[in-house]
Order: C-alpha cells, then structure tokens, then sequence
C-alpha cells in the first residue's frame, strides 16, 4: 500500500511539471515582425529567466496554456506578487519584458523544439 501511495505522489508531481520546450531559431523568425531584432539569445534568456523566477511561486505553466493577451495581463501581475514577497524588485522592467516575448513566443511552438 505504501509503494502504490508513493508511486501516485511522485506520477501527480510529474504530471504538474511542464518540460518546455528548447527555442530554436525558427520560433525567432515567427515573431520577427512582432519583435524586430529579436534573436534566439533574447528567447533563450527569456526562458532562463522565466525558469529561475516564476517556480519560487507555483509550478512553471506552459506557454501554450494562455492567450497572448492574457499573458499580457498576468506576468506584470506575478512580477508584482513576487516583488511584494521579497520586499524589492526582483527583476528588471527588460528581464520581466523578456519573459513576456519568451512566452508569447513559446505558445505556438511546434513540439518539435523539445
């Protein structure tokens, strides 16, 4: 019994995390009208970022899980929380901002960048 209970624990944490998916330069060049300039190191720090700093919270979410829109909504609203709990701006206006394109970027990737 004690081998099943452990078994579903760690299949329920498994479940929640979210392998995301390795930018590529063809996730740049969807964007690239969007985001002039942008290149696949701005995307791969956005995604560092967005790894290091919204899992002291919750779970990372899957870019694909939200609008664009409602990403626009929420990161500025998460980056506040975090802000509020450390007692001090955690991130940069540029690094929150990275995080946003990494997102909206990484929604409509193919799972082939994985």
């Amino acid at each position: 019994m004690k081998k099943l209970f452990f078994l579903g624990i760690i299949t329920f944490f498994a479940a929640c995390s979210v392998k995301l998916a390795t930018p590529i330069q063809a996730d740049v060049d969807r964007v690239s009208t969007k985001y002039p300039g942008y290149s696949l190191a701005d995307l791969n720090e956005g995604k560092s970022l967005f790894e290091h700093n919204c899992n002291r919270c919750h779970h990372l979410k899957n870019p694909a899980s939200r609008s664009e829109d409602k990403w626009e909504k929420i990161v500025p609203k998460m980056m506040a929380k975090l802000n509020k709990k450390e007692g001090h701006p955690v991130l940069t206006d540029k690094e929150q901002e990275s995080i946003l394109r990494y997102l909206i970027t990484m929604r409509t990737a193919s799972k082939s960048g994985t």
